[in-house]
């Protein structure tokens, strides 16, 4: 187990470097030099207003007046070290930008997948088990009206009807507290951070029921008609326990493949949730970065969303070989 580990951190390694060095050099072949935008440096340089010794100090701050390779190096040095440089936006730490903000992003998208895990799976075996029956066609019609549904529409349509206005008034338009937070008391606090989490929440996790169900329909229904379960009906085993100890465990590597991936892909998807919704998390912190060029904090973004996607591949390897330890022989052959 230990080799197969040391396998997989040998891989992720060079894989991150990869991904923030190409990452960091689309940002310097970038057309327009963003340093040069900034605060309408460009036009002021035209015009004469500005020397350009400010000018070349602000590229050297932001190491742009050395080589791609040298630059991406001593950027990497300081990653390592999480020093991620200092915003050109407010000129604070985006060391204590991503403090601020990744909690609220993590908890909002781990949820989402805990409620999508725990509605699709049953979902999906009860789907499994009641194949080309009436019930199986109308939940599948249904998760599929649903996966088509644009998010961002289904986030302003939620809060038109259930925010406000001629309307529903059940949740808030907006935010993670409410204006008088600092005046409840701690399970207060809890019940008004989870109010204003639950459109989020629902406009993250509705596409997933689909996907997830029929993933898991497809799984067990294949792994059903394998001869094993057969073998297993035949022996007189219960129901219960041919699908629940036999069928599902060994459906269930497809699943652990989706659970790793899913949380970097709701990351990216909280870009625009976060927005609609005014949640301040890593999404919005993303979006308001890349509309002012804050490529610092581009930058960390991307990297803890490159690691945060490595390491749940990394985990879902774990998993693997925890749930079928032929997989950890196979590595080490």
């Amino acid at each position: 187990m230990r080799y197969y580990i040391l396998k997989r951190i040998l891989i992720i390694i060079p894989t991150f470097i990869g991904i923030t060095f190409i990452t960091y050099l689309m940002i310097r072949l970038a057309p327009g030099d963003f340093t040069s935008l900034h605060a309408g440096i460009e036009g002021e340089l035209k015009a004469g207003s500005l020397s350009k010794e400010i000018f070349e100090q602000e590229k050297k701050l932001y190491g742009l007046d050395k080589p791609i390779i040298v630059g991406y190096s001593e950027w990497l040095y300081k990653t390592v070290k999480l020093d991620f440089g200092t915003s050109r936006k407010d000129g604070r730490t985006v060391a204590i930008h991503i403090i601020e903000v990744l909690p609220i992003t993590l908890s909002l998208n781990i949820l989402s997948i805990v409620i999508v895990y725990i509605i699709s799976i049953p979902l999906g075996i009860f789907s499994a088990i009641k194949k080309d029956t009436v019930i199986d066609r109308i939940v599948s019609i249904t998760l599929f009206l649903l996966y088509s549904l644009p998010s961002f529409w289904v986030a302003l349509l939620l809060l038109k009807y259930l925010s406000g206005g001629d309307y529903l008034n059940l949740f808030p338009l907006g935010g993670l507290y409410s204006d008088w937070f600092d005046q409840l008391n701690v399970l207060q606090k809890a019940m008004d951070v989870i109010w204003h989490l639950i459109l989020p929440v629902v406009t993250l996790t509705y596409g997933g029921f689909a996907f997830l169900s029929r993933y898991t329909r497809a799984t067990m229904l294949e792994v059903i008609n394998q001869q094993y379960i057969v073998t297993a009906r035949a022996k007189g085993l219960s129901e219960k326990k041919v699908l629940f100890v036999h069928a599902f465990r060994n459906s269930l590597i497809p699943l652990i493949t989706l659970m790793a991936t899913m949380l970097p892909g709701l990351l990216g998807g909280s870009v625009v949730v976060e927005s609609i919704f005014s949640v301040p998390g890593m999404g919005m912190l993303a979006f308001e970065s890349i509309l002012s060029r804050d490529i610092p904090v581009i930058m960390a973004i991307t990297s803890i969303s490159a690691f945060l996607t490595l390491i749940g591949i990394f985990l879902g390897d774990i998993m693997y070989a925890i749930v079928d330890p032929r997989i950890r022989l196979e590595a080490q052959q």
